[in-house]
């Protein structure tokens, strides 16, 4: 396997950033010396420091404390095969500028999000969106070639100044699973307990379960297909019944099959729902039956 991320040997990378804030203490040297009130120099002063924070002590407290987990083996790790892989930008509003005359000119923003499965554990994040690069997020120019159907080993640790996302911070990759590899399964990811013999459910939907639960559970994706509700919100995104292939890799992802054709519905409302790697799958009756109508993250299961 081949290691494309190791945050324990990463050296801090960022100084040319100290740019900024020496050019804005000469500035403020420049304006003490020369301008007539103090307020100018002292605004300099303090615009210095906060490009002094932003750009430099930031960006090295987090490449500290990530790269101190790393060599502290305060991780978790991960091994199996990599699915539900997408890679997207999104191209979002940032305000509008005037120009010459009535001229205005709309500004946008563009962010790159990447997201896959290593076995049944998530990783989502903004490409290049942490302070520091010592967790990976695949910012390189070209970014590490990442494809379903890899095989990955992962370390990582649960982030509690980001919301406890997952940041990775040794990551390898091999283009097929190596000779003798097993997944590793790290003991916080929750599992979906088995269905219960004898579950008390309505006939109409015990029948669809049945169906649904046994094409999952064989891989059958042109049985699942019919059983989805279109067009179905997932990622920001509607989808149609053409897009069902990204929807099945994503939620139908092989390491997460057992759990869901295993998993034993719970009733909410006028909906069903089951649980598999902290993600739920909401189940309504629909005028041509139940369908899979939502996927939610769950934020408990998660933790």
């Amino acid at each position: 396997m081949r290691v494309v991320h190791d945050a324990g040997a990463m050296p801090f990378d960022q100084w040319v950033m100290l740019a900024f804030p020496l050019a804005g203490i000469a500035l403020t040297l420049w304006l003490w010396k020369t301008a007539e009130r103090r307020l100018w120099w002292k605004l300099a002063a303090g615009f210095a420091l906060f490009l002094g924070l932003l750009t430099v002590a930031l960006p090295y407290a987090d490449h500290d404390r990530v790269q101190a987990r790393a060599i502290a083996g305060e991780v978790t790790t991960v091994e199996g095969p990599i699915n539900g892989h997408r890679r997207w930008t999104e191209r979002s509003f940032a305000g509008s500028s005037r120009g010459v005359g009535v001229t205005t000119f709309d500004r946008y923003k563009e962010t790159t999000y990447e997201y896959f499965y290593i076995g049944d554990t998530p990783f989502t994040f903004i490409v290049g969106g942490y302070p520091s690069h010592a967790s990976f997020t695949n910012a390189a120019d070209p970014p590490v070639a990442i494809a379903d159907g890899m095989w990955a080993r992962a370390k990582f640790f649960r982030d509690d100044w980001y919301n406890d996302e997952r940041r990775i911070t040794w990551l390898e990759l091999a283009p097929a699973p190596p000779a003798g590899a097993r997944p590793i399964f790290p003991a916080s990811v929750p599992r979906a307990p088995p269905a219960k013999a004898g579950s008390n459910l309505p006939p109409d939907f015990a029948a669809f379960w049945e169906g649904f639960a046994a094409a999952v559970g064989r891989g059958d994706a042109a049985a699942v297909r019919p059983l989805v509700a279109f067009p179905f919100h997932f990622d920001s995104h509607e989808l149609g019944a053409d897009e069902f292939g990204s929807l099945w890799m994503s939620l139908f992802a092989a390491p997460l099959r057992p759990c869901i054709a295993a998993a034993a519905p719970v009733r909410e409302g006028d909906r069903y729902v089951i649980f598999c790697a902290g993600y739920g799958y909401y189940f309504a009756k629909t005028a041509s039956g139940w369908k899979l109508a939502e996927f939610l993250a769950d934020g408990e299961a998660m933790q």
